[in-house]
């Protein structure tokens, strides 16, 4: 394999600072969405120039998705007024939260749906545009110390100050309701979807203390040099 070329949002960051900490044995090439040049990154549901000229300049073998991935975080993050929690039809056996209002999962994949959608729209634009392989990655998964997420708010801080940090369990699985609506939609669209290196979750699935970036939701440098070695492993 001679190139890998990355589009995404904000957690591309992990893994364009993973590239450059651990070197590996490809070319890859970072397009960040947060880049002027690629704003907006639609226009009539396919890619702008701009993007579609980075694409087919770059000539990679193998293309990667980094698109969204913080909407479980932006539902379930805070203490709402009114506590709430959901059953996971996958996991009904995890606790919740005393006293919590239970949202159904098919709302909570509902509103997931609607939040997501100007990603799907992106992602289904991606896919349209590449041949070949297409690989969308799954976040990473919360951040458990709300020591830590109270210690680097990021853009959090004064909602933090106001209403608190959810427990790490529920954010837990808005995350794993995320990734399957984006697995479902992965599937529809012809793209496959990777899922979180295992050695980078605790023994609660949550992320590890290693891989934690100063903010509540992104992962670090160990955390992209261990996705990029996934990628390797099991897409090139």
């Amino acid at each position: 394999m001679r190139k890998i070329f990355v589009l995404g949002h904000s957690h591309i960051g992990a893994l364009a600072s993973g590239y450059d900490a651990t070197h590996p044995p490809v070319a890859m090439e970072f397009a960040g969405l947060h880049n002027p040049l690629f704003t907006p990154p639609l226009h009539n549901g396919r890619l702008t120039q701009p993007l579609v000229q980075q694409l087919h300049h770059a000539r990679a073998d193998l293309h990667i998705a980094v698109i969204g991935g913080n909407e479980h975080a932006a539902m379930s993050l805070l203490n709402h007024p009114r506590r709430f929690d959901v059953v996971l039809p996958d996991a009904p056996e995890l606790p919740v939260q005393p006293g919590a209002t239970l949202l159904p999962a098919a709302l909570a994949l509902a509103l997931l749906e609607q939040w997501c959608a100007p990603h799907v729209e992106l992602l289904a634009a991606y896919r349209a545009a590449v041949p070949g392989r297409l690989v969308h990655l799954e976040p990473p998964p919360p951040v458990p110390s709300e020591a830590h997420i109270r210690r680097y708010p990021d853009s959090f801080g004064d909602a933090i100050a106001a209403h608190g940090v959810s427990p790490a369990l529920v954010r837990y699985k808005f995350w794993r309701l995320h990734s399957q609506f984006w697995r479902g939609i992965c599937a529809r669209l012809r793209v496959e979807f990777m899922t979180v290196p295992t050695e980078m979750c605790d023994a609660d699935g949550m992320l590890i203390e290693a891989a934690w970036n100063p903010d509540p939701t992104h992962g670090n440098a160990l955390y992209g040099g261990a996705v990029i070695a996934k990628i390797l492993r099991e897409a090139a």
